[in-house]
C-alpha cells in the first residue's frame, strides 16, 4: 500500500514539472517570435551568412560584384496574371528591385505617442519602417560603420564587403519597439500606400534605422540610392529573418 501512494505521489510531481517544464518552453517561444515579428533580426550571429544571396556581398568590380537584382529577373518568367499577388521571387517575399522614402507617411508617424522619429521605405510589395524610440539615442547606439561604407554606380563595397566580417553588427537588438505599436503601425501604413503594397515590416534596430537614415542623407545630397538595392535587400533579410528564404 505504501509502495502504491509513493508512486502516485511521484507520478503528480512528474506531472508538476513536465507542465512547468511545456509552459516555460511555449513562452521563451512566444517570445522568440515576437521579437521576429518586431524586427529584431537574427539572434545567432553564426546565421548572418545564410541570409545572404551571395557571398560577393558587395558592389566593387575589383572584389567580384553580386549579380544585380535587375539581371536576375531579366531572366526570369513573368507571371500571366499581373493582377495577382507577385512575390518577388519564389522564395523571398523581401527581394525587391526599387525603393523609395516616403516622408508623407513618415511625418505622420512622427506624431505617434513614444515615437522619436520614423523613416519609412516603399518596395514593390512592401514598406519598411524605421524607428527611433522616445529615450533611445541611435547615434550612440549604433555601429560607426552604419554611417559609412558608401556605394555609388561607380561602385563601393558597402556594409557587407568589407574585411571587418559581418557579425561586427547586431540586428538582433529590438530597439524598444512594443508589439502592440508596431500592429498600429502597420495598420496605418497600410490604410496609407497604395494597394500594390500588401506588407508592412517595422523594427527601431539601432542599426537598422541608421543605414535607414544614411540612405535617407545620401539621397539629399544627390547620390543614386539605387546602388545600395543588394546592399539593402540582405540587410532587410537579416533585420526580418522570419519572412524570407534564401538559403541557396
Amino acid at each position: 500500500m505504501r509502495r502504491m501512494v509513493h508512486r502516485q505521489l511521484w507520478k503528480k510531481a512528474g506531472w508538476r514539472v513536465a507542465m512547468v517544464t511545456a509552459l516555460l518552453a511555449l513562452a521563451a517561444g512566444c517570445n522568440g517570435k515576437q521579437d521576429k515579428n518586431l524586427g529584431a533580426g537574427a539572434e545567432r550571429a553564426d546565421q548572418h551568412a545564410l541570409f545572404d544571396r551571395d557571398s560577393r556581398n558587395n558592389e566593387d568590380n575589383s572584389l567580384g560584384v553580386k549579380s544585380k537584382y535587375v539581371e536576375e529577373q531579366a531572366r526570369t518568367v513573368k507571371p500571366d496574371n499581373p493582377g495577382a499577388f507577385q512575390q518577388l521571387d519564389m522564395t523571398n517575399h523581401h527581394l525587391s528591385k526599387t525603393f523609395r522614402f516616403a516622408p508623407e507617411i513618415s511625418n505622420h508617424l512622427d506624431q505617434l505617442p513614444g515615437v522619436s522619429e520614423a523613416q519609412v521605405l516603399i518596395t514593390n510589395t512592401n514598406a519598411y519602417v524605421a524607428l527611433v524610440m522616445d529615450g533611445h539615442q541611435v547615434d550612440t547606439e549604433a555601429h560607426p560603420d552604419m554611417m559609412a561604407h558608401q556605394i555609388t554606380p561607380k561602385g563601393g563595397i558597402g556594409l557587407f564587403g568589407t574585411d571587418k566580417g559581418a557579425n561586427r553588427i547586431n540586428w538582433s537588438e529590438p530597439g524598444g519597439l512594443t508589439y502592440s505599436l508596431s500592429s498600429r503601425i502597420t495598420g496605418q501604413v497600410l490604410n496609407m500606400t497604395q494597394p500594390a503594397v500588401q506588407k508592412v515590416f517595422v523594427s527601431a534596430n539601432p542599426n537598422f534605422v541608421q543605414r535607414i537614415r544614411f540612405y535617407a542623407k545620401e539621397a539629399q545630397n544627390g547620390v543614386d540610392v539605387s546602388a545600395y538595392m543588394n546592399e539593402f535587400n540582405t540587410m532587410i533579410q537579416r533585420v526580418f529573418p522570419s519572412d524570407h528564404n534564401t538559403r541557396r
